[in-house]
């Protein structure tokens, strides 16, 4: 086979080159029509079934608050007391009668949740009794309107219902019965209108209840009064409370575009459903007649393609007779070739041959001036090829290491690092062997050896020189700072003692600079704020400096207590990590005059005992006395705050019980003292490990609880399994003997219906019960194992 392969001549590669970057062109530029007329009918099909999905909601929406507002409104009008009310029942029900337009059904129920009358009346419905279903007992105990969920009757009745109900009272205010009304959900009252709604070709509503997760409403009669699937995502991030919309498959394996909304006056979730091929039928279409195009374009082209490339390649055999007289006489004149870009070429070779003996008198000239300036430089400097043999250095350096002038020949060649100190040799010659290894240069203080044999210590920059050809050679630059290092030690010694002076004070004292970071805290401080030195040295100070005043409970910043009262002791309370309320005496003063101290801050902080003396009944009262954490009945009023505010802004909170696993046997074995210290020792554990913003309690003996707000339930499980294995290698030492002990955890996400504290402490308790009963030292999510 010729050299070359199979394609030996440069003009067949040209022209198969050109033939494939011209077919990749005009398919890239097929495909990219066709993926973007695709993108644009998705994002605009998305957004008409965005803008349909918003108003069918609305529809919905006034369509069940008709139907509220109609019921209260009958309500209202019957006002009498229970007695008249179960006893006129069937003459109540008559003049309700103009309900049946909007319902299918219109019932009176007693306090007993028994039905009293209907309209129309049906067959085994009188005397049927409600009182275990939902939507009345939440409106006998509210007293409020509700909407139920899908619900089947009972008894000879086989229907499903959405029930509406309103409290009916007497003149004085008395709860006397309730008004119901049902929608069933296949009647064509309500359901049957949207069912009949077209989408399309194939598209569809569906209809699913937030809190049961029941469908309502879909294409599929078998779906009905079905849990919603948990294969798709979007439908369980609409039940979750977050909008938008995606491409993905339906209960059949179908592609289809969704779009879900949430109804305002009913936890109801609508769905717009629309087939995927829809969307995109368009844009196929548009991209099989791009294909087409493309096909006939490279017919027509390719002919015109081969006559480019022999005309193209024409100047190159001129090109190569020029190539020849110019390794010949470098200085000739380049002829015309017919092509600008290969005359380009001829000229630049040219000057190559030229600037090369140009290049040789320059590179001259360098070494002359690089000698020079290294005979002139005070900096000692070096210079060192690949087996670190000295080729280069000046009298500067010479007298940095002490040797005179005249001995610099008798160094060149020797091995740099023996002139380094053998204190600094192993960390100079890891440095270099890196330097060696990937080409960064370095710069560290080290000790030289000096002739007369006094410490002289260095300040060594080290670097590659750039284009020393296939040689590599290294520039050092040293520097004697032997007086500023002194300096330095004199200083931080300085530093040192005033640390001590400040360590001996019995006040907690931070010093922060011009910009509020904080450079040092003494130990009475580290013990007040219950974090440690490492968690505060160079951050902010108002990240651990909560101050609130005690008259009015707002937050007091420090700037204006620096712009107000600067130097006055101030009683103030400070709030720490953990939640705790420490009464304190602060004293803030700023260091005035000029200096590298100018502007930075000292803050004093005292202990108020008499003030914490006379507050302490209060704080009893919602705090442990033994760990400083929230007690119970704290944390039940900080929780109970916390489910309040979650039922108008729903955010996911995590709840976790922690019972400690072997405690008895600590408390059987140390004492009630040992006990004690191993509680306090968890508590600080716990304080460690959670956020400012989280709420820690004690809840009784060793059990705790961990409010985490604002927390999704992948951060929560990182976060507790975290503090299992801090829990679990924690060792106590009493006396001569030692103690370890573990935890068990139940967790449970606050959901959007929880409404008591109770039931959510309880949910947490059984599962911190199962992680006891799976063998203690794990972690447990209500239904389920993490």
């Amino acid at each position: 086979m010729p050299e070359g392969g199979l394609l030996p001549t440069l003009r067949l590669r040209l022209l198969v080159l050109g033939a494939l970057s011209l077919v990749l062109v005009l398919l890239l530029a097929a495909a990219g029509g066709y993926l973007q007329a695709r993108t644009a009918l998705y994002e605009v099909q998305a957004h008409n079934l965005e803008t349909l999905a918003t108003r069918l909601a609305a529809d919905v929406d006034d369509r069940v608050r008709t139907r509220q507002v109609l019921l209260e409104q009958g309500a209202a009008n019957l006002q009498l007391a229970p007695q008249q009310f179960e006893r006129q029942g069937s003459a109540l029900i008559t003049r309700l009668r103009y309900l049946k337009g909007m319902f299918n059904s219109v019932l009176l129920y007693d306090l007993r949740g028994n039905v009293i009358a209907d309209y129309p009346a049906l067959p085994g419905r009188l005397g049927l009794n409600v009182a275990g279903q939902d939507y009345f007992r939440t409106t006998r105990d509210s007293l409020r309107p509700q909407v139920s969920e899908p619900v089947r009757l009972r008894g000879g009745l086989n229907r499903t219902v959405i029930v509406f109900t309103a409290p009916v009272f007497s003149t004085e205010g008395q709860l006397a019965g309730v008004l119901g009304a049902s929608l069933e959900l296949y009647s064509p009252e309500f359901f049957g209108e949207l069912k009949n709604i077209a989408i399309g070709q194939g598209g569809f509503l569906t209809v699913h209840a937030m809190r049961s997760r029941l469908t309502i409403l879909h294409a599929d009669a078998g779906a009905i009064m079905q849990v919603a699937a948990t294969s798709d995502p979007l439908l369980q991030r609409a039940l979750a409370g977050r909008s938008g919309y995606a491409a993905v498959g339906d209960s059949r394996g179908v592609p289809v575009l969704q779009v879900y909304r949430r109804l305002r006056n009913v936890p109801w979730l609508l769905g717009v459903v629309l087939p995927l091929h829809e969307v995109t039928q368009p844009a196929s279409l548009l991209g099989r007649q791009h294909l087409l195009l493309v096909l006939s374009a490279l017919l027509l082209l390719l002919p015109l393609l081969w006559w480019g490339v022999r005309r193209l390649l024409r100047p190159l055999g001129r090109l190569q007779n020029q190539l020849t007289v110019l390794r010949r006489d470098p200085h000739v004149e380049v002829a015309p070739l017919g092509c600008r870009e290969l005359q380009r070429i001829g000229h630049d070779v040219a000057a190559a041959f030229r600037g090369r003996a140009d290049c040789e008198q320059q590179l001259a000239a360098r070494e002359a001036l690089f000698s020079s300036l290294g005979e002139v430089s005070p900096m000692g400097v070096l210079v060192v090829d690949a087996q670190a043999r000295l080729q280069y250095l000046n009298p500067a350096g010479m007298r940095i290491i002490g040797l005179p002038a005249v001995q610099a020949g008798d160094r060149l060649g020797r091995h740099w690092l023996d002139d380094i100190h053998p204190d600094s040799l192993p960390q100079v010659a890891g440095q270099w062997q890196q330097l060696l290894a990937n080409g960064r240069g370095f710069e560290l203080l080290c000790r030289l050896r000096h002739s007369d044999g006094c410490l002289v210590m260095a300040e060594l920059h080290f670097s590659e020189l750039a284009g020393s050809g296939g040689e590599r050679r290294f520039l050092g630059l040293l520097s004697d700072v032997s007086a500023r290092e002194e300096a330095r030690g004199k200083l931080r010694a300085e530093h040192e003692r005033t640390q001590l002076v400040l360590g001996t004070i019995g006040d907690a004292v931070v010093l922060a600079n011009r910009v509020d970071e904080v450079e040092y805290v003494n130990p009475p401080a580290l013990a007040l704020f219950g974090v440690p030195a490492s968690d505060m040295l160079g951050r902010l100070l108002g990240v651990f400096m909560n101050l609130v005043s005690p008259e009015t409970g707002l937050a007091v910043p420090l700037r204006d207590i620096e712009r107000n009262a600067a130097g006055k002791p101030l009683a103030l309370d400070l709030l720490s990590r953990d939640m705790r309320v420490q009464p304190v005496l602060l004293t803030l003063s700023v260091m005035h005059g000029h200096g590298p101290l100018q502007g930075c801050k000292v803050v004093v902080l005292r202990p108020d005992g008499a003030r914490l003396h006379r507050e302490q009944p209060r704080r009893e009262a919602s705090y442990d006395v033994l760990t400083g954490l929230r007690n119970r009945r704290g944390f039940l009023t900080a929780l109970g705050e916390v489910l309040d505010d979650n039922r108008v802004h729903y955010q996911p909170h995590v709840l976790a019980i922690i019972d400690l696993d072997y405690f008895k046997a600590v408390n059987d074995s140390a004492g009630h003292q040992g006990g004690d210290l191993l509680l306090q020792d968890v508590a600080r554990i716990m304080q460690r490990q959670v956020r400012s913003g989280d709420i820690i309690a004690r809840l009784g003996g060793d059990e705790f609880a961990i409010l985490l707000c604002h927390c999704e339930q992948e951060v929560a499980e990182r976060m507790l399994h975290e503090l299992l294995q801090l829990i679990d290698a924690h060792v106590v030492y009493l006396g001569e003997r030692t103690f370890r002990i573990s935890a068990s955890i139940g967790v449970t996400m606050i959901q959007l219906q929880d409404e008591r504290a109770q039931p959510v402490l309880s949910r947490a308790d059984d599962s911190c019960h199962q992680a006891k009963q799976r063998g203690r030292n794990c972690l447990v999510l209500h239904a389920g194992a993490l």
